[in-house]
């Protein structure tokens, strides 16, 4: 049985994974495109299809199972995907393939490149000062009562004895000395200030980056005729 396939009909495989659109019809098999950039071609047999409605044909094959086309197997060993366009001899056909570019655009994003700590720390230093102090020291003199020839020295019986001690009596006398000592008052004062701000600061960089850009190739295979150069496309 023949199936009325035609180009741009959906095909679906049995798994309902959507394969491509029909490209082109030949006499027992036919070929489906997947994808525009990066094509791949499958082609199925029209004894594959079990059903068509909607304008979709449905196959009995999972995608898997469908034999890719001679241009997918020769596209894996150059690295580059190819598709086969077939039609019938005489007719027309016009091969649109969109070329696509990349473009950038620059973009201002905000990083944190760094910080800053401040601390405040304590130090401690010496500080010297001269200053003038007294001190109390006690001077003991012994004073001879009676001078040669029974002359008192001036001022002996002028000295009272403290607290009234009786002679021949034990006494205890306590003189307590003095002496000036240096005592610190310390007050804080501000002796600096460190004021910190922080700005921004505008410069011209350049950078840059890589961006692709699609063109198109011909080539040549077996006898084909043409008007014009081979390469008559413009990238």
């Amino acid at each position: 049985m023949r199936w009325d396939v035609k180009e741009g009909m959906r095909v679906i495989t049995a798994d309902g994974a959507r394969l491509g659109t029909v490209v082109g019809c030949g006499g027992e098999t036919f070929v489906v495109e997947r994808g525009v950039l990066r094509a791949r071609d499958y082609v199925a047999r029209f004894t594959d299809i079990v059903a068509m409605r909607d304008g979709e044909v449905h196959l009995g094959l999972t995608r898997d199972e469908v034999m890719p086309g001679p241009g997918s197997r020769e596209a894996a060993a150059n690295g580059r995907p190819e598709t086969l366009r077939s039609g019938a001899f005489g007719e027309s056909q016009d091969l649109v393939i969109p070329l696509a570019h990349e473009e950038a655009t620059p973009r201002i994003v905000t990083h944190e490149v760094g910080q800053l700590r401040l601390h405040k720390v304590v130090r401690t230093e010496v500080k010297h000062f001269s200053i003038a102090v007294r001190r109390e020291e006690l001077v003991v003199e012994r004073v001879t009562v009676e001078g040669p020839e029974g002359v008192r020295p001036r001022g002996a019986d002028a000295r009272p004895v403290p607290g009234g001690v009786a002679p021949f009596e034990q006494a205890t006398f306590v003189i307590p000395l003095h002496e000036e000592r240096v005592e610190f008052t310390k007050t804080a004062h501000v002796w600096q200030e460190v004021s910190i701000s922080r700005s921004t600061q505008e410069e011209l960089r350049q950078v840059h980056t890589t961006v692709r850009r699609e063109t198109a190739e011909v080539e040549e295979r077996g006898e084909v005729l043409h008007d014009g150069p081979v390469d008559g496309l413009h990238s």
